[in-house]
C-alpha cells in the first residue's frame, strides 16, 4: 500500500513527503495566493507521468541491452474549460541521445511502458488523451501503439 503524508506549511504551501522521507514542496499559483515555493499539482501529475513512464522505457531498453546518453521527457498538458479542469489532453515526448539508439526498441519499450507496466500512464489514460512521440539524435519518429485485440 503506498503512503504519503501532506503538511501545510502555511499560506498555500505544503510539502508531501513520502514513506522514504523524500519531500516535494507544493504551492498554489500565484492567483490562489501561491508564492512559488512548490510545483503546482497539477503539474505534479504531468511529472509524475513523465516519470513512470520514464522508468519503464529506460528499464526496458536496459533489458534489450540498449545504450544511451542522454533521455529528457517533455509533457504538456491542455486542461479542459469547466471544473474540475482536469487534464483533457497530454503530449509525452521523449529525446534520446546516443550512437546505437533503435527506434524499433525504443517504440517497442514505449509499447510496453505506456500499456502495461506504468501505472501512472494507465490510470492518466482513462481521464485524457495520452499522445506519445520520440526523437532519436533530434530525428522525430512516430510512434506506433500496438493496436490491441476489441
Amino acid at each position: 500500500m503506498s503512503k504519503v503524508n501532506i503538511t501545510w506549511e502555511g499560506n498555500m504551501k505544503f510539502v508531501g513527503t513520502d514513506d522514504s522521507g523524500i519531500q516535494i514542496p507544493m504551492d498554489a499559483a500565484e492567483i490562489y495566493g501561491g508564492q512559488g515555493q512548490g510545483v503546482r499539482p497539477m503539474e505534479l501529475m504531468l511529472m509524475s507521468l513523465g516519470g513512470c513512464t520514464g522508468i519503464e522505457v529506460t528499464h526496458i531498453l536496459n533489458k534489450m541491452r540498449v545504450t544511451f546518453d542522454d533521455l529528457k521527457i517533455e509533457v504538456t498538458g491542455s486542461r479542459v474549460q469547466d471544473h474540475p479542469k482536469v487534464f483533457g489532453s497530454i503530449q509525452v515526448v521523449y529525446r534520446f541521445t546516443g550512437k546505437d539508439v533503435s527506434a524499433d526498441k525504443v517504440n517497442k519499450a514505449l509499447q510496453l511502458a505506456e500499456q502495461v507496466y506504468c501505472s501512472a500512464a494507465n490510470m492518466m489514460n482513462k481521464v485524457a488523451k495520452i499522445d506519445y512521440s520520440f526523437e532519436i539524435n533530434g530525428t522525430v519518429y512516430e510512434y506506433q501503439p500496438k493496436q490491441t485485440a476489441n
